[in-house]
């Protein structure tokens, strides 16, 4: 349910259009209400992972596992195409999106114990952290962090403002061909 009204798409700037264009969906057309270099700086951040540390498995199974716990079936209808291009199997998927994730390899099951850490307490326990340290470096989890983060906050976003579900998601061969700006 449409919560706030978006822009009018006939009104918009050419920096506005700009943005648009660059992910040409609800999502970014209701960030547009935001100022146009937080849309930008926006885009960039969030698209920034796809060519950071992360193995993009892992990348999208912190996605899909902070989506589920968020509830946000927006950001679901978006990454389980992108988990399925990453390699995840949709076993692994609909693990990954279940109550109780099960059967995953250590690495991504410790990274989703991350995002569960992250979701209900605002860190990693210690626990989790030792667990990480043995499988993954510094700065995966660092990024882990980061895009669990990303993802919870963006979340609220999406459901406070009601932006509604796009007809199809993202074509995410297409995204990657386009560098950040």
């Amino acid at each position: 349910m449409i919560r706030v009204e978006y822009p009018d798409l006939s009104k918009l700037t050419a920096e506005q259009r700009e943005q648009f264009d660059r992910v040409p969906i609800q999502l970014t057309h209701m960030l547009l209400h935001c100022p146009v270099k937080t849309v930008r700086f926006f885009i960039d951040f969030a698209l920034s992972f796809r060519s950071g540390n992360l193995e993009p498995k892992i990348r999208e199974g912190v996605i899909l596992r902070m989506a589920s716990l968020c509830g946000s079936a927006y950001e679901l209808s978006h990454h389980r195409p992108a988990a399925e291009l990453a390699g995840l199997s949709v076993q692994e998927i609909e693990a990954i999106t279940s109550l109780k994730p099960s059967g995953l390899n250590p690495e991504l099951g410790v990274m989703i114990q991350l995002v569960e850490d992250c979701f209900h307490n605002g860190e990693a326990s210690d626990s989790t952290l030792a667990k990480l340290s043995s499988l993954c470096s510094t700065e995966e989890i660092a990024e882990a962090t980061l895009l669990a983060g990303l993802y919870q906050m963006l979340a609220c976003f999406l459901k406070t403002m009601g932006v509604g579900m796009d007809p199809q998601p993202l074509d995410w061969k297409e995204v990657d061909r386009h560098p950040i700006t």
